[in-house]
């Protein structure tokens, strides 16, 4: 991937979190923390009708994108499908907004089920629009896909403060659809030739059901990752108060930053890896970036722990305790980048199954732990429960690259891992009775990062000041 490409591929996570950086402190001064914990259950409604109504195509149209010679009828194949299931369902749920809309997003507004659907159609369909932007390498129509949601949607609330209309749940959420709807309509501009040639082509029976066979597998992992992902919101849901759910909800946003570096790492990685395998390239380089993403994550830990205290800044009294919980979110997409980097050997041997058991592992950890945990501490508990099942998944994951492709030496990569964790944590846990002595800890950390890692630090020194790409 040429060096252009890759940072206009990197260009949409880095506007995108610092949108939502910007974002998060003005709809917690603006709405109830009720009403940012129904936004947080939207968007897992969002995320989870998205997965479930692809059916996996999304992936299949990936996959067979550069082999297949009539892409019209390939998108055209993936999308119809996805569209009928979608409708078939949504139209019956409409029937029943108000009990759907109180058991889903605990909203007594029925209003606001019909809106989550929208957003859910419009959502499907920009899915599909931007992954021919992905696929034909439109790198910055790519990332701008993914900026406009944040954008709009930060545009609609800023609108709704301006006019001076209600802020309840439902501006809210009609801000959301009216990111989407943009989202939709400028990627369906910037693809209007080959959505318009697939709405012209036929549906290829025979193509639909080799998709299927496919992508339907996928479907199994998709859907333990989301739970994965959203068994703390909904455990905090039903089992805690929506208070607490927003407080968690607000901690969970700041940790965007991280996804950014999960974002970048895993579009880069993979491509990278599969061309030092295929050229016979001594696989140790492996083991090199491994090391180099554990240094990282490592200092990104350290620098949130130092500075989280400035979230009392940014946001009213009622989100006090995220300065503590920010930690433990943040270590979560820091924890799946480095399973990226340790775990790839299950891609290498195409034994995805395993990446399947792997999450499963660690949503076995999420429910578990959750069940005990956010009935009595709410957000904190949440946040543990989430974080060591990461850490599990990150665990599992990586032994399984070990079974299925070859051995390393784990010690150093478990032991400061395991530290990391144990800290992040502890701030969790007893921040709040620490003052901020937490982040002087954090902040005496530092030199000890920088000389645990000095050799990883120098080679990332001579990669960056390298100008042949990787």
């Amino acid at each position: 991937m040429r060096s252009r490409t890759l940072l206009g591929f990197a260009v949409g996570p880095i506007a995108t979190a610092l949108i939502s950086l910007v974002a998060v402190p003005i709809v917690a001064w603006a709405f109830a923390p009720e009403d940012v914990a129904r936004y947080n259950l939207l968007q897992i409604f969002v995320s989870f009708s998205v997965l479930l109504a692809t059916l996996g195509l999304d992936q299949g149209y990936v996959r067979n994108f550069h082999e297949t010679k009539d892409r019209a009828v390939l998108l055209r194949s993936c999308v119809v499908p996805s569209v009928v299931l979608f409708g078939s369902v949504a139209v019956p749920a409409l029937f029943a907004s108000g009990p759907l809309a109180d058991l889903l997003l605990g909203s007594d507004d029925a209003r606001t089920f019909a809106v989550a659907l929208a957003c859910s159609a419009a959502a499907i369909i920009s899915r599909f629009l931007s992954l021919i932007l992905r696929m034909e390498e439109r790198a910055l129509a790519f990332s701008a896909s993914q900026l406009i949601p944040k954008a709009v949607f930060l545009g609609s609330v800023a609108l709704v403060l301006m006019l001076a209309v209600r802020r309840d749940f439902l501006s809210l959420s009609t801000a959301v659809l009216a990111s989407w709807v943009a989202t939709a309509a400028i990627t369906g501009w910037a693809t209007r030739g080959q959505w318009i040639l697939a709405a012209r082509a036929r549906v290829d029976r025979e193509l639909v059901r080799a998709l299927i066979r496919y992508s339907f597998p996928l479907i199994f992992a998709g859907l333990a990752y989301w739970a994965l992902t959203a068994t703390s919101a909904v455990a905090l849901r039903y089992l805690s108060t929506l208070a607490e759910l927003g407080v968690y909800s607000v901690a969970l946003t700041f940790a965007g930053a991280a996804v950014v570096v999960q974002t970048i790492f895993s579009v880069v990685w993979a491509p990278i890896v599969y061309r030092w395998v295929a050229e016979g390239t001594d696989l140790g380089r492996v083991d090199t970036v491994m090391y180099q993403v554990l240094a990282v994550v490592t200092a990104l830990l350290v620098v949130v722990g130092s500075l989280s205290w400035l979230t009392d800044v940014l946001l009213p009294a009622a989100y006090d305790d995220v300065k503590y919980l920010v930690l433990g979110s943040i270590l979560q997409p820091l924890l799946y980048t480095l399973s990226e980097a340790s775990g790839i050997g299950i891609n290498i041997t195409r034994r995805t199954v395993w990446s399947v058991w792997c999450t499963l592992a660690g949503l076995a950890c999420s429910v578990t732990l959750n069940l005990v945990l956010t009935p009595h501490f709410g957000a904190r508990g949440a946040v543990v429960a989430n974080t060591v099942a990461y850490f599990v998944y990150f665990v599992t994951r990586t032994e399984a690259s070990v079974h299925t492709w070859r051995t390393f030496n784990r010690r150093r990569l478990y032991t400061i891992t395991s530290l990391s964790v144990v800290g992040a944590l502890a701030t969790v846990a007893w921040g709040a009775t620490s003052g901020l002595w937490y982040a002087v800890a954090w902040a005496a950390l530092a030199p000890v990062v920088i000389w645990a890692f000095r050799g990883e630090w120098l080679a990332l020194r001579a990669l960056r000041k390298s100008s042949v790409p990787a």
